[in-house]
């Protein structure tokens, strides 16, 4: 039975405060000591005492969940889920090795193919891929693995920006604001090209005694990167409904179909196969992300109903901080993504901007993605590389990943602030 709005403004607010906040700082730790608690299940816990101490009721709860979003989500985790089980991503990163000798082509092809393949497919999966075949090709070349590494994870990052299926917190963003997937792209890709080659002559430029110089010699002592042999049939057929799909949702506006729809219906065909069991698919959907989008949606979602932020932006504007300004907004983005991650950080700020202020959400979800480039754990992807790459014995390290992590992320966010304040007076 839902609560009725008035019972509801005149319950006390403490415990949904003190509910929000137990949470938050759980996902800023990302765990709670002595136990093996992770970021969902820390989420998943505050939903659960929204519920418990009845906050909201069941069906209100249920309201607060975007199902769109989430259906998004799994929709391309399946059909990305098809492109790793059939080879195809090994393979690609196999035949960018093969130019080991030529390191700086190396390097932009890495920035390039990871970019491009993370602004259509999760980052996560790119990055879990790509890096203990990187590693594995590179030592045997008697190359140094941690500035490609480098690459692959921030470009990756960067890359996923430039459209609305690129990471979880764009597609957020597209289903709350009902964003155009065409213009959202046309407006941001030179912006994402931009800061692309910055990257690479950033790296470059720190890095470029490493990628010149040969670790050891190249030679057969070293391991061989596991041999692959692509499903060419499966693919195909993958990545011909992926194009069907690009296009559906750059026709979305003339078509009026949304997005979730188009990828459901993606989905649903590469389950369709004489070769993959749809078991398989869904085993590798990251249910721990779902989750904790779930938890996320319904803590949030009764912060939201009893308008407890209004008086913390009411405060902020007074002092002369409006979140709809693309400096604040970047400032404020900036810190809490790499407090809490990006989704949690989307989650809060998204009722701050008002639905019809497109540029802004498009600032939101451009600096809370390349927010995830500033520390180790600003990004998921990042812890990805960091342990993949431990497993094969290359060490990338919290302080090493800051030489070019803090740099590029300054500049990003300047960039960016620069760029949509042009967009906006022109």
């Amino acid at each position: 039975m839902s609560v009725p709005p008035t019972a509801i403004a005149s319950q006390p607010v403490w415990p949904d405060v003190a509910i929000f906040i137990a949470t938050y700082v759980g996902l800023a730790i990302g765990g709670v000591p002595k136990t093996k608690l992770d970021r969902s299940a820390i989420a998943l816990l505050g939903a659960i005492a929204v519920l418990l101490f009845r906050r909201l009721s069941f069906h209100d709860a249920m309201l607060q969940i975007s199902f769109p979003t989430l259906a998004l989500l799994i929709s391309l985790m399946v059909v990305s889920a098809q492109l790793r089980m059939a080879g195809f991503y090994q393979w690609v990163v196999l035949r960018i090795v093969e130019v080991a000798h030529r390191p700086r082509s190396l390097l932009w092809g890495v920035i390039a193919v990871s970019a491009g393949l993370s602004a259509l497919f999760a980052n996560d999966v790119i990055c879990l891929i790509f890096t203990p075949v990187l590693c594995i090709a590179l030592k045997r070349a008697g190359r140094d693995p941690v500035p490609y590494l480098m690459a692959l994870v921030t470009s990756s990052n960067l890359g996923s920006a430039a459209t609305l299926i690129g990471n979880p917190q764009n597609m957020l963003i597209s289903q709350t604001a009902n964003l155009s997937f065409f213009a959202y792209s046309a407006t941001v890709l030179p912006l994402v090209l931009l800061v692309l080659i910055i990257d690479g002559l950033l790296i470059w430029g720190i890095y470029h005694r490493r990628i010149l110089t040969l670790i050891v010699a190249p030679g057969k002592e070293q391991p061989t990167p596991e041999k692959v042999s692509p499903q060419w049939g499966v693919i195909r057929k993958t990545l011909f409904i992926m194009t069907l799909l690009l296009l559906a949702m750059l026709l979305g506006d003339v078509l009026h179909l949304p997005i979730a729809i188009s990828a459901m219906t993606a989905a649903g065909l590469v389950m369709i196969s004489r070769k993959t069991r749809p078991s398989d698919l869904f085993s590798l959907v990251s249910w721990n992300l779902i989750l904790l989008f779930v938890g996320l949606f319904i803590v949030v979602g009764d912060i939201q109903s009893r308008e407890l932020l209004a008086p913390v932006i009411h405060h902020l504007a007074s002092m002369g901080v409006h979140l709809e300004a693309f400096l604040p907004l970047s400032v404020v983005t900036l810190v809490l993504s790499n407090i809490v991650n990006n989704v949690p950080a989307v989650l809060l700020l998204k009722p701050t901007i008002p639905h019809a202020a497109v540029l802004s959400w498009y600032v939101l979800a451009v600096i809370s993605t390349f927010a995830g480039n500033l520390t180790m754990l600003g990004s998921i992807a990042n812890l990805l590389v960091s342990e993949q790459a431990r497993a094969q014995h290359v060490r990338l390290g919290y302080v090493e990943y800051l030489k070019v992590g803090v740099p590029l992320t300054l500049l990003s966010t300047v960039i960016t602030i620069g760029y949509f304040t042009c967009l906006r007076h022109m």
